[in-house]
C-alpha cells in the first residue's frame, strides 16, 4: 500500500504532465476515448471490426481535412453514420435469411415455379413484424444524420476560409504600405502664386532690351562740395 508521502508525490508529478505536444500525439490522444469505446463494443454492432471503422475515419479525415476539434467531431459523426448505414445492408440481408428459415414458403404456392422466396419473406414480415419498414426508417435517419453533419462541417469550413481570406487580404494591404513614409501634402495654389509674384530674384526677370530710368534724386542731402561741383 502506498504511503501518504508517495501519494502526494504522485499527485505533484501528475500536475507537471503537459500531455502530448506533437500533432500526431494530440491526434492519438483525442481518439483514446473512442478507441476504448470501440474495442469494448459499445459503439459497434456485433461482430464489427474496430479497425474497419478507424480506416474509414482516416479516409474521411484525409478527404475533409478537419482544422480543429470541432470540425473533427463532425467528421466522426459522418463516419459513424456511414458505418451504421453499411451495417443496415447486412441487417437487410439477415432479415431475408431469417424469414426464409423461420417461415419457408409452402410448396403449394410455388407449383408453377414463378414465386419468389424473397417476396414470401417480405410478405410474411409485413404481416407480422414489419421489420423491413422499420429498417428503412432507421436507414433514413442515418442518411439525415450524415447530411446534417456534412452541412454543418461545410458551413464551419467556409466561414473559417472566409475569415482567413480577409486576414490575408488585410495583411497584404498592410505590407504594401511602407511604414515611416508619410504622404506628401497637397500643393497650396495660393502659396505657389505668392512665390511666383512676390520679390522675384534679379536673374528671374526676362531680358527684353529695356533699360530702366536712372533715379531722379540719388542723394537727397548733398554735401556743400557736391553742390558747388554741380
Amino acid at each position: 500500500m502506498a504511503t501518504a508521502a508517495q501519494t502526494n508525490a504522485n499527485r505533484e508529478n501528475a500536475k507537471k504532465s503537459t500531455g502530448p505536444r506533437t500533432p500526431e500525439g494530440k491526434t492519438i490522444s483525442s481518439r483514446n476515448s473512442l478507441v476504448h469505446g470501440m474495442t469494448s463494443g459499445k459503439f459497434l454492432p456485433p461482430d464489427a471490426d474496430p479497425q474497419e471503422f478507424f480506416q474509414l475515419l482516416d479516409q474521411f479525415r484525409n478527404r475533409l481535412q478537419p482544422f480543429d476539434e470541432v470540425e473533427d467531431a463532425l467528421v466522426e459523426r459522418l463516419v459513424a453514420a456511414e458505418f451504421k448505414m453499411r451495417s443496415v445492408r447486412y441487417m437487410d440481408a439477415g432479415l431475408f435469411h431469417y424469414q426464409a428459415e423461420t417461415n419457408p414458403m409452402p410448396e403449394q404456392f410455388n407449383k408453377a415455379g414463378r414465386s419468389n422466396s424473397l417476396a414470401w419473406a417480405f410478405h410474411g414480415d409485413s404481416a407480422y413484424y414489419n421489420s423491413f419498414s422499420k429498417l428503412m426508417r432507421y436507414e433514413g435517419c442515418l442518411q439525415r444524420e450524415f447530411s446534417r453533419a456534412l452541412r454543418d462541417l461545410s458551413m464551419l469550413q467556409n466561414e473559417r476560409r472566409a475569415r482567413q481570406a480577409e486576414a490575408d487580404a488585410a495583411h497584404h494591404e498592410a505590407a504594401e504600405t511602407e511604414p515611416g513614409q508619410p504622404d506628401s501634402p497637397a500643393p497650396n495654389p495660393k502659396a505657389e502664386n505668392a512665390k511666383r509674384t512676390q520679390f522675384p530674384e534679379p536673374g528671374a526677370l526676362p531680358n527684353v532690351g529695356i533699360v530702366p530710368d536712372p533715379p531722379q534724386n540719388p542723394n537727397p542731402h548733398p554735401s556743400p562740395a557736391e553742390s558747388e561741383a554741380a
